[in-house]
């Protein structure tokens, strides 16, 4: 039994050695903690313990992301008001590190060009930032509205008829209008000039157009001369009522069309905003392609299909049916605000 014991204790004794030999090479290894002075007073404390200092950080909660750091945003020469149309507004930064550019977006940053040379072709929002590589900019804004100082339109007898008296009809504005000022043409130069006095105004024939497109001999350089005369900076392509529905496949609208716009755009001489629309008669094939034209080229296209059959928008007050077929002064008031309102 005594020898029994005397194992235990010598056991005993080498685990209680074992614990203070780890704990010590723990400390001597990282060092030890200095408890509360108060709660030692009177104890000798080793001059070699170092004291660790322990501090909670807590990060607040919403905090708002840093800004991007190394790319100057850029701004515009001009960020509101009127600019005259196809002008363009410059972009500029400072300190632009080697490689970076400027790029600007018209459709809220959904698509970016790069330049520092911004046309003005549109009301709409215009952003502009600063780009290398994958990193950008904080975005710049610019909201200037375009003004217009020539405006071409093509267009037919709803534009413009002289005086017919065999027909009851004695006038020389767009025909069934009350008076000149109150047909689609005078009504969109008031409100062009409204936002720029001195619009010119000039009216093109697209007659030969409506009813021959298509035939041998017939070519859309007959637009030429105007154009180059003219120069204008908008054109209201307002045809479609005497284009034959026969001929809308047989004689390829949708390439004659395609074939103006394109012309149009091309002799203008310089920027142009070309704005096309339907027919205020029941035109379906021809409506069909003029849509589907207009989609294709980016051009802006003002429905009139809203009056079609409507009896309040035309001049049932005529005894000759071809003129009673014509919008009244409603009918010239609302051609006018479905094109304002297609207006880039």
């Amino acid at each position: 039994m005594n020898q029994l014991l005397r194992h235990l204790r010598i056991g005993t004794t080498a685990i209680r050695f074992g614990f203070t030999y780890l704990l010590y090479f723990s400390f001597w290894q990282f060092g030890c903690a200095q408890v509360d002075p108060a709660a030692t007073a009177g104890t000798l404390i080793d001059p070699a313990c170092r004291t660790i200092t322990i501090q909670r950080v807590t990060t607040p909660i919403n905090t708002p992301a840093p800004t991007p750091q190394g790319l100057p945003i850029p701004s515009f020469s001009q960020q509101s008001g009127s600019v005259a149309y196809g002008s363009t507004l410059k972009l500029s930064a400072s300190s632009m590190p080697s490689g970076a550019y400027t790029e600007y977006s018209y459709d809220n940053g959904v698509t970016w060009v790069k330049g520092d040379q911004v046309p003005v072709v549109s009301r709409k929002q215009m952003l502009a930032r600063t780009r290398i590589n994958d990193l950008t900019s904080q975005t710049a804004q610019a909201t200037v509205t375009p003004y217009f100082q020539r405006m071409m339109v093509i267009g037919n007898s709803i534009m413009s008829h002289g005086p017919a008296p065999d027909l009851g009809w004695t006038n020389f504005n767009g025909m069934a209008a009350s008076a000149p000022e109150k047909d689609y043409v005078h009504l969109l130069t008031a409100k062009l000039n409204s936002l720029r006095d001195g619009v010119q105004t000039r009216m093109v024939s697209g007659g030969t157009f409506e009813r021959q497109f298509g035939q041998a001999g017939y070519s859309v350089t007959e637009f030429l001369t105007p154009l180059q005369e003219f120069k204008p900076d908008i054109i209201f392509v307002r045809i479609g009522e005497n284009i034959d529905e026969g001929a809308v496949q047989a004689n390829n609208l949708a390439g004659n069309l395609r074939l103006l716009f394109d012309y149009l755009k091309q002799n203008a001489g310089g920027p142009v905003q070309i704005i096309c629309s339907t027919s205020v008669w029941n035109r379906p094939q021809a409506d069909a392609v003029i849509r589907q034209v207009a989609a294709e080229k980016s051009i802006p296209l003002a429905d009139l299909k809203s009056m079609v059959g409507v009896p309040s928008y035309f001049a049932s007050q005529y005894a000759n049916a071809g003129v009673a077929a014509h919008p009244n002064d409603a009918g010239m008031q609302r051609i006018t605000d479905i094109i304002w309102d297609t207006m880039p």
